[in-house]
């Protein structure tokens, strides 16, 4: 009896504030080299880690993905969190996609969780963080600068969120681009087609977002 085969999916959160090139390119290049069949885009509704940064509404950035994705079509943006009130916790959408998706055995998709190397820092102070990789698989998009010491700068003290990480490292292109950055271009009136694709962009201008910050 053929073995039926599931249908691999990343699962890439994030604020995405805005989405720009290097979020695209991350997920391309796991998605290639781990052969998955699509990477579902879940802008969160409120980042724990990210509180103070968030400058624009989860309505604005969930559009701005949708148009920043339009012409890969691998790749979906899914409002699950923005459905969910309060702090958007990656375990719990992990969970509800399981739970949604779940049609036996044979068809349940395999989920991955898509990482950049700048969240190991503080991956341990993520909410059940231990339940999370027993659950889900890891991959995490190396661009050659993590330490050679990484496990102890961190101070990992659980062996699962050690063996979660290495296991997922992927080695992916130097792509230095931070929406911070690009939020202070915007509102300095500097050019940045070469970081966020056309469409966000334009929604961007069209918006008036980001000017104050």
């Amino acid at each position: 009896m053929n073995e039926t085969k599931k249908t691999k999916i990343g699962l890439y959160g994030g604020s995405f504030d805005p989405i720009h090139y290097g979020h695209l390119n991350l997920a391309l290049e796991l998605m290639e080299h781990c052969k998955l069949d699509e990477v579902w885009f879940i802008p969160a509704k409120q980042n724990p880690h990210k509180n103070s940064e968030q400058t624009i509404s989860a309505e604005h950035r969930l559009r701005m993905c949708e148009l920043a994705l339009e012409l890969i079509p691998q790749f979906s943006v899914h409002r699950n969190e923005l459905c969910r009130e309060g702090v958007s916790y990656t375990i719990d959408t992990v969970l509800e996609l399981m739970a949604t998706h779940c049609k036996g055995i044979e068809h349940t998709p395999q989920f991955y969780l898509l990482l950049g190397a700048d969240a190991i820092a503080t991956f341990t102070k993520w909410h059940r963080v231990i339940d999370l990789v027993e659950l889900i698989p890891v991959l995490i998009g190396d661009r050659g600068d993590l330490p050679n010491n990484w496990e102890s700068n961190f101070a990992f003290e659980d062996q699962a969120i050690i063996d979660a990480i290495k296991s997922g490292l992927v080695k992916t292109r130097q792509m230095e681009i931070s929406s911070t950055d690009i939020r202070e271009r915007i509102a300095g009136k500097k050019y940045c087609g070469h970081l966020v694709p056309e469409k966000a962009l334009d929604y961007i201008y069209a918006n008036g977002l980001y000017y104050a910050v």
